[in-house]
């Protein structure tokens, strides 16, 4: 790698000699190509999961004003070995960083950080290792202690003669702290790795603002730990990782750990003064207020595989009493239509409603009422997989210690009391209680728009510590406990993201009347079970074939 690096600079020197590159008064940086970027959703479709940004951080603005010779002048009073690493930074971003700093989108960042303190050197100081440096090392070598493997942040010696390898040096350190940095705020493990139900916004740092905090911090350690979770139930993890490898416990519940500490890195660095957690594979749902539980129910989520309930933050707007079910798209087309042309009074039979418009689409809903799937009330967070929370009249549910029954949104075992909670803390002057909700009942759907939001987080907590202090762990009901660890354990390039088509469609569904040949193929295709009916496997629609897939919004 030396000899490669040698030859890169080598190579550099020479045709900045050829150009006058190497001027400091003449040259200016070469335009750099656009780093290909991985799009988020849009509004057509397919959609795809945005991945941590990858944008290549803008230099300061201080610095867009500045003449090119003015931004690619050494700083003052420079001298000795720090003026020569200056000199060969210098030439380096004039040419453009390539190898050096891994991320094509990092390099826009630090070049602009370089320029901006006039290529002095931010890891050595007279050819030797500096205490940032020496503090930088130490804390990267304790990098599994969060989880993280300090393999992936080498620390190079930062000290010798010759120039060449000081800035070799300079940048590798630079890139080590980049990459911790962002492992540390948006996890070793891209969520989109993991699963196609899982989506948060999540930006990573910028290269020019990490360095920035770097060159300004009064304690570095205190500088690179603010890059973790800071959340008590992170700390908590952090705290029960360090026991369990002391006393040589076991290994797979060290890996529970580290997997759960991985998705806490995901979840937003703030929750909300008031907030909504849900933990999957708990099956409960709290508030949480100022810092403190104020309440806790039991839920039903969604059914393993392509049911399951997702992995978001979103923020909660408002509340529908009496709401009717629109049938999702996906369910039409997957179940309904095609229990209709087995069954025309299939639909009639459970309380749902059909109605066809002009431009031959359908509409299948269920009006409001006590039977209604969504029982009466609806919590409204609007997010890609249309899911939500809701009460139920299938009641006997909440007995079971196991609860993953629903199409992926969340069953409330006590709704109006869920209702008055929220309430109490967003309008706290209009005096909700949960029997004033409950007067509310009727057959017109009403609105209560929360005054102030709340964000709600639908989390998967297999190891966590409950109210009391006390240690639990849950089984891994989706498996993602199991895909995080075997992403780990697989090397680089689990921190790329993959394009995820994580938008549940809302177009509407066009549909034509069962023909003989649908008959035929529903002989060949055979028939699934859906709850009590009979649904063909296969069915036309709108001259296309429609397979049975994930049907979010559904509430049973």
């Amino acid at each position: 790698m030396r000899g490669t690096f040698h030859q890169y600079l080598s190579v550099t020197a020479v045709l900045l000699a050829l150009t006058g590159g190497a001027s400091a008064q003449s040259a200016t940086p070469e335009p750099q190509a656009p780093e290909p970027q991985i799009s988020g959703p849009q509004a057509a479709e397919p959609q795809v999961a945005a991945p941590p940004s990858e944008a290549a951080p803008a230099a300061p603005a201080t610095l867009e004003a500045k003449p090119a010779a003015e931004t690619n002048a050494l700083a003052p009073g420079l001298t000795g070995a720090d003026a020569a690493v200056a000199a060969k930074l210098r030439d380096l971003v004039i040419a453009g960083l390539g190898r050096p700093i891994e991320r094509k989108s990092d390099r826009a960042g630090v070049e602009a950080f370089y320029r901006a303190r006039g290529f002095a050197p931010l890891w050595s100081a007279d050819g030797a290792i500096s205490p940032r440096a020496k503090a930088a090392a130490a804390f990267l070598s304790r990098a599994d202690a969060d989880g993280l493997d300090p393999a992936d942040y080498p620390a190079p010696r930062l000290s010798g003669p010759e120039t060449d390898k000081l800035v070799q040096d300079e940048l590798a350190m630079t890139n080590s702290v980049l990459s911790f940095a962002r492992h540390a705020r948006t996890g070793r493990v891209s969520f989109s790795r993991v699963s196609g139900a899982i989506f948060y916004e999540l930006p990573a740092p910028q290269a020019a603002d990490v360095l920035a905090n770097m060159a300004n911090a009064d304690d570095l350690r205190d500088a690179l730990n603010s890059y973790h979770p800071q959340h008590a139930a992170y700390q908590a993890l952090k705290a029960k990782l360090a026991e369990v490898r002391a006393d040589k416990k076991s290994a797979a519940l060290a890996d529970t750990l580290i997997a759960n500490m991985e998705r806490w890195r995901w979840v937003p660095r703030e929750l909300g003064k008031a907030h909504v957690v849900v933990n999957i594979p708990d099956y409960t749902l709290k508030v949480v207020d100022r810092g403190k539980t104020a309440w806790t129910t039991r839920i039903v989520v969604g059914k393993v595989g392509e049911q399951a309930t997702p992995l978001l933050s979103e923020t909660m707007k408002f509340i529908t009493v009496n709401p009717t079910w629109n049938v999702p798209p996906s369910i039409i087309r997957n179940e309904y239509l095609p229990a209709l042309a087995r069954d025309p009074g299939a639909l009639d039979r459970i309380g749902l409603k059909i109605t066809h418009k002009a431009d031959g689409t359908v509409r299948i809903y269920q009006p409001p009422g006590e039977k209604n799937a969504l029982g009466r009330i609806r919590f409204n967070f609007p997010n890609r997989f249309l899911v939500y929370q809701h009460d139920t009249p299938q009641k006997h549910l909440f007995a079971q210690a196991q609860r993953a029954y629903s199409h992926g949104c969340m069953r409330v075992q006590n709704p109006e009391q869920y209702a008055e909670v929220l309430l109490s803390i967003t309008q706290p002057d209009e005096r909700y209680t949960a029997e004033r909700v409950q007067k509310m009942y009727g057959s017109a759907e009403r609105n209560i728009n929360l005054k102030t939001h709340i964000p709600v987080h639908l989390t998967y907590q297999t190891a966590f510590f409950d109210d009391a202090g006390q240690f639990q762990t849950r089984p891994d009901l989706y498996g993602h406990d199991r895909t995080i660890t075997d992403l780990l354990r697989g090397g680089r390039g689990a921190d790329t993201p993959i394009a995820r088509n994580t938008h549940s469609s809302s177009k509407p569904v066009a549909a034509r009347a069962p023909t003989r040949q649908d008959d035929q193929d529903r002989r060949l295709d055979g028939h699934f079970n859906q709850g009590s009916e009979r649904v063909a496997r296969r069915f036309e629609l709108g001259g296309s074939t429609f397979y049975p897939r994930r049907s979010y919004g559904a509430p049973y």
